[in-house]
């Protein structure tokens, strides 16, 4: 079974239906590898995750602000990867009608 650095390194993984940002290209987290939990697993271990140091490190250092929000995905062909959750909430236009009482 191939992981996320298998992906990463040969093929980016086809989640069209999936993304949640269809117009911005998807960012892979570096040093992150998300595998499907083996099947004798128990019901409350969802994901597993790995970590290479030196590589997640590397990508943490060129991101800015003190959050990254990643997501879990499944691509159409089954595995899983990493990606970065860019979503942003769309600003309410002000209302000149001041503060509505109750």
């Amino acid at each position: 079974m191939k992981d996320i650095q298998d992906i990463n390194s040969s093929t980016t993984p086809d989640t069209t239906p999936y993304t949640t940002s269809p117009t911005k290209e998807k960012e892979f987290v570096n040093g992150l590898i998300v595998k499907k939990p083996r099947d004798t697993a128990p019901e409350w271990i969802k994901c597993n995750l790995s970590i290479k140091r030196e590589d997640l490190l590397q990508w943490l250092g060129q991101k800015e602000g003190d959050w990254v929000n990643v997501q879990v995905c499944e691509a159409r062909s089954g595995k899983w990867y990493a990606e970065v959750d860019n979503w942003q909430p769309t600003k309410k236009a002000s209302s000149d009608n001041g503060p509505r009482g109750f």
